[in-house]
């Protein structure tokens, strides 16, 4: 910990100084909120929470010829504690050039890049990768079940007429804990991603496949994909976002998500979500969403927000989940 505190102080030292880096930039977010959930528990009460702050270095320099070198280290902190409260975001170098973008290192898959383009709520309690179930696992966390995958070369395409491709792997590597500690298991995750923009509205299509051989199961591959669709569209202050995922054969359920942005005015928006868990058919049960959230800009760098939603589970047995938000984030 204190090692990774240095390091990080020490990098924003030189960032400052323009030491050793090219066009560095500082960054960061800080997102805090206080909740109000209702799981069923006797035990619920209003807790402060994070919403994925963090800080970051991030910089490139000119190569010559249309090619750049860049970078970016990037940590999640939490404010709302005092332990253990950093750890490693995205983390990468790459090139950049008329033939595209290659990234090396640890950053967000193909797959989780576009799910916060359908979600208004994103980076609050009322995100549909969250405690709602509106999207998978894979637009959050990190490993080969997560959106954030280690070892990874990614390339983007140039845009050409709107349309681009992204694709990426991630490479082998030891197993660290567990049984078979020290052994090198097969854990290749292999991703394609298809994007269009035009002005009024945009279209994605991805898929990933992991392939997993674990000390579990030695000389045995496991190999599960999940794909997904979605999409924006904007007419004047609304923006409509619907997303739609395959991830049974890899997660146990598939996921659905509709949402809208509507502006009111240039510092006040009204958001809303609805969100489902399909029950899978192995029996795994599902559940339906819905989240309601209005924000207020004070500037360009600082908002504030409170909002509400509720999650309603097929399991008859099951108490649900609802939650009340109220929240600040500020960028810097």
């Amino acid at each position: 910990m204190k090692k990774t505190i240095l390091s990080l102080a020490i990098a924003a030292g030189m960032a400052a100084s323009g030491a050793a880096f090219a066009e560095a930039t500082v960054y960061g977010l800080l997102n805090l909120s206080i909740d109000s959930p209702d799981t069923g528990a006797d035990t619920d009460s209003m807790t402060m929470k994070s919403q994925t702050s963090a800080i970051g270095i991030k910089g490139s320099e000119d190569l010559g010829d249309g090619m750049k070198a860049f970078y970016k280290v990037e940590f999640q902190i939490d404010p709302d504690e005092r332990a253990n409260n950093i750890t490693d975001r995205d983390q990468y170098i790459g090139l950049k050039g008329g033939m595209g973008t290659v990234k090396f290192g640890t950053a967000s898959s193909n797959y989780k890049q576009k799910g916060s383009s359908v979600d208004p709520m994103y980076r609050t309690s009322l995100e549909g990768r969250g405690a709602l179930a509106m999207q998978s696992g894979l637009h959050g966390g990190a490993g080969r079940w997560g959106g954030r995958m280690t070892d990874m070369l990614q390339y983007s395409s140039p845009k050409m007429g709107g349309m681009q491709l992204v694709v990426n792997t991630t490479f082998d590597d030891a197993n660290t804990s567990g049984a078979g500690a020290g052994a090198t298991d097969i854990d290749e995750t292999m991703g394609v991603g298809f994007r269009y923009e035009a002005k009024s509205y945009s279209l994605y299509v991805d898929m990933i496949d992991v392939a997993d051989e674990s000390a579990a199961t030695p000389d045995v591959v496991v190999s599960e994909s999940a794909t997904k669709i979605g999409g924006t569209f904007e007419a004047g202050p609304v923006k409509i976002g619907l997303q739609l995922e395959q991830t049974e054969d890899l997660l146990g359920n598939d996921y659905s998500m509709l949402s809208a942005d509507y502006s009111i005015d240039n510092n006040n928006s009204v958001y809303v979500s609805f969100g489902q868990m399909a029950e899978s058919a192995a029996g795994n049960d599902g559940s339906s969403s819905y989240a309601l959230m209005y924000n207020h800009k004070m500037s360009k760098k600082t908002n504030v927000y409170v909002g509400y939603g509720d999650r309603s589970d097929d399991n008859a047995a099951s108490q649900g989940y609802s939650v009340m938000t109220a929240g600040m984030r500020i960028k810097f």
